[in-house]
């Protein structure tokens, strides 16, 4: 039975199935891409970074962080942008800040694989129930010899939609709570980055 064929005799619940599949899918691609700490926050650019804050140089650090661009540096230069009286309270607090702000990007589509992961055993179960429906009616039809590719049409619904749905939501569940112990840990990282940098950086009270 090929995809097509399959999605077809599952109903419109199979197609919101796989409607729901290919965003989940796209979001999990995303995110393999993405939540990379290494690409996230660059080793040599940290050791850069605090190079240049331990002897001063916060032009070099900011010109730096304009030309890399990864997540670490784009919250250093918020950070500087936004730090005002230079002490380290200041420092860290401006850090903070800008790391949640930009944190809530690597975060873009988690409630949707979340939701997905939720929803799809339960579309699974709504296309069953309707599957089974279709089998009543045409039983109550008197129609299971008479009508036996409707009684196919209902069956292979009920199946179908089950299947589809934990096909679904298995690999969902897997992925988002991988993704969330990337996150946690890309976190802590970001949060022992900005007190490094802050114990090191030359000039703060």
């Amino acid at each position: 039975m090929e995809g097509l064929e399959i999605l077809q005799k599952s109903g419109i619940v199979g197609y919101l199935i796989f409607a729901v599949s290919v965003v989940a899918l796209a979001i999990i691609i995303e995110k393999l891409i993405t939540l990379r700490i290494n690409r996230l926050i660059p080793k040599d650019d940290l050791k850069l970074l605090l190079d240049f804050l331990r002897q001063g140089n916060l032009g070099d650090a900011v010109e730096l962080c304009k030309r890399r661009k990864s997540f670490l540096s784009l919250i250093i230069l918020d950070t500087i942008k936004n730090l005002g009286e230079p002490t380290r309270e200041n420092f860290l607090h401006a850090f903070e800040v800008s790391a949640r702000r930009r944190f809530t990007d690597l975060e873009r589509g988690m409630p949707f694989l979340a939701t997905t992961a939720a929803i799809s055993p339960l579309l699974g179960l709504l296309g069953t129930v309707l599957g089974m429906v279709k089998i009543f009616g045409v039983l109550t039809g008197g129609g299971a010899i008479g009508s036996p590719q409707q009684l196919s049409a209902g069956v292979a619904e009920a199946l179908l939609t089950t299947i589809l749905g934990l096909i679904v939501a298995i690999p969902a569940v897997v992925m988002y709570n991988i993704f969330n112990k990337k996150l946690d840990r890309i976190a802590v990282e970001i949060e022992a980055a900005g007190v490094l940098l802050a114990n090191n950086f030359k000039g703060l009270k």
